[in-house]
């Protein structure tokens, strides 16, 4: 009887249909997303493998493409299955084809597509060259089957070259772009052919992979793109290390904008179970009575896997023979009651009737994984590589279909034979029978093996490393390749597996005695994952200080710390950013002092970027604009990615908006805004989110400074919008402040603004507090609300007090004798002369024509029109620019009233 996986279509008509029928609107250029789901063994991957063959057929210019998650890698290996996709589209079949999940028709296929594919690469995604698909690597290998192939080998190269040394800078490709150009590409291949990817064993997915699924799902609607995923739904409802599972919301918010798209193998019931054995039965010819189909159906209920492997099993055991009319009988000692009624007694069975050797190979084959290479288990188990290599083909796939041969992959000049169990089951039965020294001592010789056959090229394998050196309790070399695998995903803009590979390092070393060697593996670890911990929980939050805290004591116990500088100013923005200014200050001369000792140019940025920060928000606004000055001179925008892998941010861009905001404050609104245009500039060019997203809040900032509503809004927006998609709560809570300031919609604009406020503090911050109270408190005042203002604007002084933040306390004591004026004429005039008194003594010349306005206009009341003129016209006179600027404009029209 034939036994092949394809058969388990039979039952599935229904699935079937329902596919066909996503397909055809597909192919009528309304992309289609779906999903096959069921327990191990129901079938998923059978019956999605069966409908591409069928769609193969009847759509002679479908393009179907595959990629698996791995249970053992996939969770944190950034893009898997989206990098096997990626790789088959651009020509790389050779594996696939040899293990059998494409067919030799889907092959040449896809090596017709490869003009076009490479083109939309080339064109649309040429970040993806060498990180999603091997550029020359399979640039060569295909050439041949694509006539233009001199011009597309040199487009490569040189696009490869620069992109080496792009690597040397350590760039950082953000997810954003990558999700960007990943669609674009596939959406350019669809216009020329419908395309049909698969995503195999979701559950297994990297939270990478899963948000790119979703983002594709949101942007194929009107492309000829068909995603058909697969998962076991009890994996997923179990979550993923404690919390939910990442695949849930995405198919949450699949179901509602698509519908019910979704194929359950394992509602199956007892009909469809009894109609899967008998027409499972009924695809060879056979003399299979009634009572035979009930008990077979009554000891695997239907599943597919148990059904099959029962049936194997009868035939080799000699229980189920054909008779001279080729037609399959049962034996009449055929005995129920002997058979094994689970599958893991049939792989038991199974495995129990090979020779020892192959025994021992398929033993340290399950250690490496469900997909294994034969040289590693030869160098384990010390025998001929080509001796091993024709047995597990000859006998254990052909013979004993226990093994699959998937392909071969070169690695330097070293040729590996790839191969794979033909089921998990196999793997895992073999697996669990192992005792735990013998596992142990296995993965330590399958770690050194594949270390000594990838040689320099180990990193492509961190995550694989790390999982062997870890099982066999050699806990440096797995935290060492940890940490490569935790950098890859840096690379890729993979926050969570980063984070989740670094902090899993980190955990590791616990179990390590106290060294120079761990203490400096420990450092390493901590700084990266402050950095990231900074971007994905806001700069303030606990967990940062932790990271960056521990660093520093390290940091004092390791000699020779260069890392130290990126430690101190991890803290330095975590302790500015709670507005501990005091604090933050003296780490910045900390700072100064490294960089001057030192004498790196980089250091040195950072080092006038961080006084010049706090030196902004104590109000000591001349020294501020010289710190920035000095920083913008050491700038180099060539080293942009190397400033985002030490500092998680941009300077260039960062000392732009902050120079903004001072210009403004010293009374240069122009030279203010074009300072904004260049932080946005860069920011653009560089297209890192974080980055993008802290330029638009400051320009927003900038504009609300300006009382320019309109631009206000227009760049909270832009911000919020950035933010939601990036998971930026600090920069959302920004925008959403500045946005209810320009809505300027009376109680909701107030609301809006203490609950983006609020949102802010939530994340840790308290910095800026002030800033953002004195336009809550002036809408108060606008709409009339004196105990409402006068609340806010005792809020915000005493966080001036609290924190030392005096740059906006000119204005708080001009919005406090605003609110005082109808009932206290005396006291709002004690309120104006502080205000002018202390905005002159920060130089803060808009902050002081603001409060000059406000007392020129009580005196002018008051009849005291020569005396209000005169303190408004000598602070209007020294103004050179901004006349069309509200304020400005305000002024000259009191003075022309005057």
């Amino acid at each position: 009887m034939k036994t092949t996986e394809r058969s388990v279509f039979v039952a599935r008509e229904r699935e079937l249909a329902q596919l066909n029928h996503s397909l055809d609107k597909t192919i009528a250029g309304q992309g289609q997303v779906c999903f096959v789901t069921g327990e191990a063994g129901s079938g998923k991957t059978a019956l999605v493998t069966e409908f591409a063959h069928r769609a193969e057929n009847a759509h002679p210019d479908l393009i179907v493409a595959i990629g698996n998650c791995n249970a053992r890698t996939g969770v944190g290996d950034p893009y898997l299955p989206f990098r096997e996709v990626l790789g088959l589209l651009a020509g790389d079949v050779e594996a696939k084809l040899a293990q059998g999940t494409i067919t030799q028709e889907n092959a040449n296929r896809l090596r017709g597509l490869l003009r076009w594919s490479w083109n939309a690469l080339l064109e649309f995604g040429p970040d993806l060259i060498d990180i999603f698909v091997p550029g020359i690597k399979v640039a060569t290998k295909v050439a041949k089957f694509v006539a233009d192939q001199t011009g597309m080998l040199d487009r490569v190269e040189k696009l490869t070259e620069r992109k080496t040394l792009r690597q040397t800078q350590d760039r950082v490709l953000e997810q954003s772009h990558i999700f960007e150009q990943y669609t674009n590409v596939l959406r350019a291949m669809a216009a020329k052919q419908p395309l049909m990817l698969v995503l195999d064993d979701l559950q297994w997915g990297d939270t990478s992979s899963i948000s790119l699924l979703f983002h594709l799902s949101r942007r194929i609607g009107d492309s000829r793109i068909l995603l058909v995923g697969t998962y076991r739904p009890d994996e997923v409802a179990l979550g993923r290390a404690g919390e939910r599972h990442p695949l849930e919301p995405v198919l949450h918010e699949v179901k509602r904008y698509y519908g019910d798209v979704f194929m359950d193998l394992s509602q199956a019931g007892e009909a469809e179970g009894r109609q899967f054995v008998d027409a499972y039965l009924d695809t060879e010819p056979n003399r299979l009575g009634d009572d035979f189909k009930r008990a077979l159906f009554g000891h695997t209920g239907g599943h597919p896997l148990f059904t099959i492997e029962l049936l194997r099993d009868m035939r080799e055991r000699g229980d189920l023979t054909l008779d001279e009319e080729g037609q399959w009988v049962e034996e009449p000692a055929l005995d129920w009651g002997t058979l094994p009624a689970r599958v893991e007694g049939v792989i038991e069975q199974r495995i129990g009737r090979l020779e020892e050797e192959l025994r021992e190979a398929l033993t340290v084959a399950s250690v490496e994984g469900e997909d294994f290479t034969a040289q590693v288990v030869a160098h384990v188990q010390e025998v001929d590589e080509r001796h091993l290599v024709r047995r597990l083909t000859r006998e254990l796939d052909r013979q004993h279909r226990l093994v699959k041969e998937v392909g071969v992959e070169h690695v330097g000049s070293q040729r590996l034979s790839l191969y794979r169990f033909q089921h998990s089951l196999f793997q895992r039965y073999l697996y669990n029978n192992l005792g735990q020294t013998e596992r142990e001592l296995l993965h330590e010789d399958v770690g050194v093996v594949l270390e000594e056959l990838y040689g320099d090229q180990a990193e492509e394998i961190a995550l694989q490393l790390a999982r062997h050196f870890q099982e066999a309790a050699m806990t440096e070399k797995a935290v060492h390749y940890l940490r490569l695998a935790g950098e890859r995903a840096l690379r890729l803009s993979a926050y969570d597996e980063a984070i989740a590979l670094l902090t899993k390092g980190l955990e590791l070393l616990q179990a390590l005695p106290e060294t120079p060697e761990r203490r400096g593996q420990e450092l390493q670890l901590q700084i990266a994952l402050g950095t990231q911990l900074a971007l994905t929980k806001g700069l303030a939050a606990p967990e940062v200080a932790g990271a960056y805290t521990r660093a520093r004591e390290l940091c004092r116990r390791v000699e020779e710390t260069p890392q130290l500088f990126p430690v101190l100013f991890g803290l330095w923005r975590f302790y500015d950013v709670r507005a501990e200014l005091q604090a933050a200050h003296e780490i910045g001369e900390q700072l100064m002092r490294l960089a001057q000792q030192v004498g790196d140019l980089t250091f040195l940025l950072q080092a006038h970027f961080s006084l010049g920060v706090t030196s902004y928000w104590f109000g000591e606004l001349t020294s501020a604009r010289a710190h920035f000055e000095q920083a913008m001179s050491f700038y180099d925008s060539q080293q942009q990615n190397s400033y985002l892998v030490l500092f998680g941010h941009d300077p260039g861009g960062a000392c732009y908006s902050f120079a903004a905001l001072v210009l403004w404050s010293l009374g240069y609104p122009d030279q203010a805004l074009e300072k904004s245009h260049q932080a946005l500039a860069l920011a653009e060019e560089l297209a890192h989110p974080f980055n993008l997203a802290w330029a638009l809040c400051f320009a927003a900032m900038l504009h609300q400074y300006r009382r320019e509503g309109q631009a206000t809004k227009e760049r909270a927006e832009a911000a919020m919008a950035l933010c939601t998609k990036h998971g930026f709560p600090q920069w959302l809570a920004v925008g959403r402040m500045m946005q209810g300031w320009a809505l300027a919609q009376g109680e909701a604009g107030i609301e809006q603004m203490r609950q983006g406020l609020a949102a802010w503090r939530a994340t840790g911050a308290e910095l800026g507090r002030p800033g953002f109270l004195a336009p809550v408190a002036e809408m108060h005042w606008r709409l009339g609300q004196t105990k409402e203002g006068l609340s806010a604007v005792a809020e915000g002084l005493e966080a001036v007090e609290r924190h030392g933040e005096r740059l906006w306390e000119p204005e708080l004591h001009r919005l406090k004798g605003e609110l005082l004026l109808p009932q206290a004429e005396h006291e709002a005039e004690a309120c104006f002369r502080q205000a002018i008194e202390i905005a002159r003594r920060l130089q803060a010349k808009s902050l002081e024509l603001r409060a000059a306005m406000s007392l020129s206009r009580l005196w002018q009341g008051q009849g005291k029109r020569e005396e209000a003129r005169q303190i408004l016209a000598e602070i209007y006179g020294w103004f050179t620019e901004g006349f069309d600027t509200p304020d400005l404009k305000e002024a000259k029209a009191l003075l022309e009233e005057l």
